[in-house]
């Protein structure tokens, strides 16, 4: 019987949830599969994709900062992975082509739209400059978000994201881009609807992302992409102050559902049971 073989890349990869839920799903969809970790770094990312490929794995996810480095080595990709520059995802195919998806985007807009249903869509301030921010930027930007802040340590690196983005994404872009630097994001974050943080600041093993949302308002919204651990400082003061919040735990799911779907044809299903086993994975 033929054993579906599928994998995540990174350095460091130990404490990665991913072999959890698709060996979850894999066993519960009943399909003959194994999904593991590969420990990679960034030197040897074209050898170990090559070397998957000839073995016959449908295929890989990537953990940051392999996410960028691999659009050398691909074949094939889709506007998403044009926009963010960033691939998550890498399908093998049997002539040996390698094609990138980014799963981040629908991930995050799936979590999102859960969460801001009858919010209105006005100014979200958005903090970091990476393939993760950008992913965000995208989503926000198709849910016609009027305004959005781009906070930065450094405003040119948020001015380069913003910049790349007009050139990809649309020359009749409607959501105003703003670029500030990290250090003043408080005079803006009163007019806050949505506040995201794309950064590893508050990570395990990081150091918390010092902001202080005290002016953020209470019908406001905060999401932290970060899920390790499952309550940042971020996450702890929007509760404090009664502001609606999540962490990265759906988003990371859900964009697993989609790689699940884009390797295997088939949609697992992202329950509470499933976030119960990973939450307690987390503590």
């Amino acid at each position: 019987m033929k054993t579906e073989k599928i994998a995540i890349l990174g350095h460091p990869i130990k404490h990665s949830l991913s072999p959890k839920m698709h060996n979850y799903w894999l066993k519960e969809l009943r399909i003959n599969g194994k999904y593991e970790a590969i420990k990679t770094s960034v030197r040897n990312l074209g050898k170990t994709i090559k070397k998957l490929n000839r073995h016959g794995y449908k295929g890989v996810n990537l953990t940051i900062p392999l996410k960028e480095k691999a659009l050398k080595y691909l074949d094939r990709k889709d506007r998403l992975v044009n926009i963010t520059g960033a691939a998550n995802v890498l399908i093998f195919s049997k002539q040996g082509q390698i094609e990138g998806k980014n799963t981040d985007v629908y991930g995050f807009k799936k979590s999102l739209i859960n969460l801001v249903k009858n919010k209105k869509r006005e100014t979200a301030i958005v903090i970091g400059g990476g393939g993760a921010a950008r992913a965000v930027l995208c989503v926000l930007i198709q849910m016609k978000y009027k305004k959005i802040i781009l906070c930065n340590r450094t405003r040119k690196k948020a001015e380069l994201v913003k910049r790349n983005f007009i050139e990809k994404f649309s020359s009749n872009l409607k959501t105003h881009i703003i670029c500030k630097n990290l250090k003043d994001i408080k005079e803006n974050v009163k007019e806050a609807s949505l506040l995201v943080n794309t950064t590893p600041m508050g990570m395990k093993k990081f150091p918390s992302l010092n902001i202080d949302i005290k002016d953020l308002k209470t019908n406001s919204t905060v999401f932290d992409l970060i899920y390790n651990p499952l309550e940042t400082k971020l996450i702890k003061e929007s509760k404090k102050n009664g502001i609606k919040n999540t962490n990265g735990l759906d988003m990371l799911m859900y964009q697993a559902q989609k790689s699940f779907y884009y390797w295997l044809n088939k949609t697992p299903r992202v329950t509470n049971k499933l976030k119960k086993i990973l939450e307690k994975e987390i503590k």
